[in-house]
């Protein structure tokens, strides 16, 4: 009687607990699902307060995606309004429009994927009708504009193609909350990291001003494979034992190479802190190769997806090759201690990689800038082309208000706090377990990795996208069960009452910044610019092939439909080097030497825009197109007295160009010409510049 009323005892108490286990579960899945609904709704009525998107023209919209932006949206475009998704896809992979001269796959060159299943997925929901536009009205614009047309709708295509944006940033937040209850053993560390991640929400993310950057919709799945490498850490006694993990990590890894392609970068300094781990014996050999082979397989059939020579020839191939291969090799090493094995493996793994890396920079040099960009950043070095990068606020070093804002959200204080805990507890274990035993190989690969992108944003301040979330995550696990019952709070009471304690703290400026975010209300125009492109639609022939400002291009392209040669995929070699070529009209060069330099190249028409002729005050001493082009040539045209040519073009003698257009910030000068009418400027204004 008495064993059968145990076993009863011990089902109810198992069965007690499979219920409490799933009612946690589904009150995760819950605040999941409502977090990433609330962020959807956030960023979108974001990007809408700043624009007034709903009322705006088709033109307006398309002009608000600036630089690259509109050239991604672009190929969108392309196969939505086709007639059928086929057609729209052959046209992109047979692209002569954005490099004209060349004929290329954009699917493969630009990381079009999320812009190929976006066209695919409108064209399925356009043919089962579930899609349509749910209103339109007049604008009235003032200002002796004409009226404009706005609709609304799903069916609107560049509204589906933000609804895919929207959906993507959603999953930010859900797996930013996940990762961050996996971290912390605890859904308070999932709480707290998604409020740290909506209070610094400018700092975290730009989604909601830049829509179509690759980031938003490679950055979800980058995170999904770090979470996802993080359970396969946890398990990191076992190789190999949790396949689920391990198949999430390989389709993330592909996923995101084929989205964007700045992901091997990040890749790249995954692997370096997983072999700071295997350095240190916190992970076996054997599961570092276990997670090589999966991501060297995941980047060879992302290869098939996307341009492989950047891939193939690329720091993160080279690197994870030189170590698997060495890892595999140690692997069979009998003849040496451990310790000296270990140095030499640091060894030959840095000087296999570095020889590996420049024997291949000599045959694809696409991501040289990348690396002469961080040569500028650690020394005085300088080009044209690093200048270009390092002239703009996005690629200057972190800003001083970045630094501010996550103090005063308490966001730094805690990830700092939280790795304290972790040293801490450490030490603690390691007096029982030893080393290394005593180190949560998980936790150690997120301190690494977040330290590897606060390296990264502090040199460039757009990389903060990649340190915030992180420092997030890592600042929820101050809340996390294993830190507070070693500081004796083992009472749910007092867990929960530090938990609200901290909330209150960091909402002090954090509610503070969430609604100073929410009060932008904006309205989007360019008048100057709308001219030029409406000007370009009616006196142009289709087939004219335009030069200019590479973020001007972009969306000249898209709104005019026109071929222009050079565009802002500046991770091209060849892009770089007619960018620099069709930039010699920005020089103190002869006129007639940059006119039939920009013929060779087919151009018809070049767009000046009078801040690169006159310059800006908004830019930095040394950063105005003329003082790049004396940096360029040492000096050596200003010394001997030669005066920019740009603002001739753009005020005084045109030829042997031909001036075509005018307004008060454009000017489209003519190459190709039978008949010309030469325009003058509205107003006479004396020709000066001052260098």
């Amino acid at each position: 009687m008495m064993a059968a009323e145990s076993d009863r005892n011990a089902k109810g108490v198992k069965k007690q607990r499979y219920k409490s286990m799933y009612l946690y579960q589904l009150a995760v899945s819950l605040i999941g699902v409502a977090v990433g609904v609330f962020h959807r709704g956030h960023v979108s009525t974001l990007f809408e307060n700043d624009r007034h998107f709903s009322h705006l023209s088709e033109i307006e919209r398309e002009m608000s995606f600036r630089t690259e932006m509109g050239m991604y949206y672009y190929y969108y475009k392309t196969i939505a309004e086709s007639k059928t998704f086929m057609d729209g896809l052959r046209k992109i992979t047979h692209d002569n429009i954005s490099e004209y001269g060349n004929v290329i796959d954009a699917t493969k060159k630009y990381s079009l994927l999320p812009e190929v299943l976006a066209g695919y997925l409108y064209h399925c929901a356009k043919s089962m009708g579930i899609i349509s536009i749910e209103q339109c009205w007049q604008v009235e614009r003032g200002e002796g504009l004409r009226p404009v047309t706005s609709c609304e709708g799903l069916g609107v295509p560049i509204y589906f193609y933000l609804e895919v944006v929207w959906y993507c940033t959603m999953f930010t937040v859900v797996i930013l909350f996940y990762y961050a209850i996996v971290l912390g053993n605890s859904i308070k560390s999932g709480i707290i990291a998604t409020l740290f991640f909506f209070y610094n929400h400018n700092e975290c993310t730009r989604v909601q001003w830049t829509p179509p950057l690759r980031e938003s919709f490679a950055y979800p799945i980058l995170l999904f494979q770090m979470y996802s490498t993080t359970v396969i850490l946890r398990q990191s006694t076992t190789p190999g034992s949790d396949t689920d993990a391990l198949m999430r990590m390989g389709v993330s890894t592909i996923i995101s190479l084929c989205c964007w392609q700045f992901s091997q970068f990040v890749f790249t300094t995954q692997i370096i802190a997983l072999l700071i781990l295997k350095w240190m014996k916190i992970i076996s050999n054997d599961l570092y190769i276990c997670i090589c082979v999966i991501q060297g397989s995941s980047a060879a059939l992302a290869m098939n997806v996307v341009d492989r020579n950047p891939l193939l020839y690329s720091l993160y191939f080279c690197l994870l090759f030189t170590s698997c291969f060495l890892s595999f090799a140690i692997k069979f090493s009998k003849f040496m201690n451990t310790k000296v094995q270990t140095i030499l493996e640091i060894v030959l793994t840095i000087v296999c990689t570095t020889v590996l890396k420049s024997d291949f920079s000599i045959i694809c040099e696409d991501d040289a800038h990348v690396f002469n960009l961080l040569k500028s950043k650690l020394t005085d070095y300088k080009d044209f082309h690093t200048m270009l990068y390092t002239c703009s606020a996005e690629f200057d070093f972190l800003q001083y208000r970045s630094y501010e804002t996550i103090v005063k959200t308490l966001l730094l204080p805690c990830a700092v706090l939280a790795g304290m805990l972790a040293l801490y507890f450490w030490y603690r274990n390691y007096q029982i377990k030893g080393y290394p035993k005593c180190i949560d190989a998980d936790l150690a690969y997120n301190g690494l990795q977040t330290g590897a992108f606060i390296i990264m944003a502090i040199f460039i301040m757009r990389l903060k996208l990649f340190m915030n979330p992180h420092l997030c995550i890592i600042a929820g696990t101050v809340c996390s069960n294993r830190y507070l019952e070693k500081f004796g709070l083992k009472n749910e009471m007092m867990k929960t009452a530090v938990t609200v304690l901290l909330i209150s703290a960091m909402s002090y400026h954090g509610l503070e910044k969430l609604q100073e975010e929410r009060s932008i209300i904006g309205e989007y125009s360019n008048i100057e610019q709308e001219e030029l492109f409406e000007w370009i639609k009616s006196n142009t022939p289709e087939h004219a092939v335009f030069a200019g400002k590479m973020s001007l291009m972009a969306n000249l392209m898209l709104s005019t439909g026109r071929p222009i040669v050079n565009n802002p995929y500046y991770e091209s070699k060849e892009m770089r080097d007619r960018t620099m070529k069709v930039y010699e009209i920005f020089s103190r060069k002869d006129a007639a030497s940059v006119y039939f330099n920009l013929r060779n190249m087919h151009v018809g028409y070049v767009v000046l825009e009078k801040s690169l002729c006159f310059g800006s005050a908004n830019l930095q001493i040394g950063c105005q197109m003329i003082d790049l082009w004396d940096m360029v040539d040492n000096g050596t045209a200003k010394s001997a007295g030669k005066l920019p040519l740009c603002p001739l073009l753009f005020r005084g003698n045109a030829y042997p160009f031909k001036r075509a257009f005018v307004n008060n910030r454009y000017v489209v000068l003519q190459l190709d010409y039978s008949y010309y009418v030469e325009v003058k400027p509205k107003t006479s204004i004396p020709l000066h510049y001052q260098s």
